[in-house]
């Protein structure tokens, strides 16, 4: 999970000066590609039964909330066969499609200590190059290429030229989740080939067309963002959290829309280490998935 304190970094990140992205920067097992690309080469349904897609978006550290949603879906029998996220909703579904079960993401994510993760840089272009993160991801997912995961899985970013969202469903997953959390001021955009790549809440904060462009039927989403409280007060932090959070979520509303069944858990952003906000957030994950899916045997395998 991320960033805190995301927004009063990316202030700062605006006055600090250094050095651009070079071409040796450029991670070779970067291969994104656009959502029509991704739909040409979906994959037949051969099961005989709906292809069901969990689609876990943004949110920052919020995304201690889509654990809960995982253990009400195994609970409920309700197994997906694509995961794809956006951000916080991509590190979580790339733990979970490599086969971790949601006990064991839960405890790693409430034990790794947040300053471990945190690699700072002294860059025009963000205050953290990300490298941390994806090597915790890495080692998270036993360094398996995203395309031998059990469950077919796609992270969702941004491409900073043409402000698309793009799907990373192939090579490494570290790599895939630096770049889908690559909040703008804050982490350096992170290269590839043809461009460089951000945030992919920017461009799909709740990725339910990316799970049908990889050939879902029944799209099960999970928005951890716009349903929950908004700061409250007038100081510059809080008012650009409450912009910030009016502008996304009304971008992102027509394809959250789209969804057949929404899970939007009301969770605020616990605190970098309080871990009673953090299992607050997975009950809260918990019980809005439990609401939401009802008996779900139309899920089910």
């Amino acid at each position: 999970m991320k960033h805190a304190l995301a927004l009063a970094l990316a202030v700062v990140g605006t006055a600090v000066v250094g050095c651009a992205t070079t071409r040796a920067d450029i991670p070779l097992d970067l291969a994104p590609q656009s959502l029509t690309e991704v739909q040409r080469s979906a994959r037949a349904n051969h099961a005989g039964r709906p292809i069901v897609a969990l689609a876990l978006g943004g949110g920052g550290l919020r995304g201690y909330a889509h654990i809960g949603v995982l253990r009400a879906l195994e609970e409920a029998g309700i197994k997906p066969d694509i995961v794809v996220g956006t951000s916080a909703g991509a590190l979580v579904g790339a733990a979970y499609a490599s086969g971790m079960t949601p006990d064991e993401i839960q405890s790693a994510a409430m034990n790794v200590k947040v300053s471990s993760l945190i690699d700072w840089t002294w860059s025009a272009s963000g205050l953290m190059r990300g490298n941390n993160l994806a090597s915790w991801i890495g080692r998270l997912t036993t360094e398996t290429p995203i395309e031998k995961f059990p469950v077919r899985f796609a992270a969702v970013a941004t491409d900073l030229q043409t402000g698309h969202a793009v799907l990373i469903d192939r090579g490494s997953a570290g790599r895939a989740i630096q770049a889908s959390t690559a909040v703008p001021g804050m982490t350096v955009p992170v290269a590839y080939a043809d461009g460089h790549l951000v945030d992919g809440g920017i461009s799909s904060l709740v990725p339910v067309r990316a799970a049908r462009a990889m050939g879902a039927d029944i799209v099960i989403a999970v928005d951890i963002y716009c349903h929950g409280p908004r700061a409250e007060g007038v100081s510059m932090t809080k008012v650009m959290s409450r912009v910030m959070q009016t502008q996304n979520c009304l971008v992102a509303a027509p394809e959250t829309a789209e969804a057949d069944v929404l899970i939007a858990p009301g969770v605020g952003v616990p605190g970098m280490s309080a871990r009673d906000e953090q299992e607050r957030a997975i009950r809260t994950g918990y019980k809005a998935a439990q609401s939401a899916l009802g008996k779900g045997d139309r899920f089910k395998n």
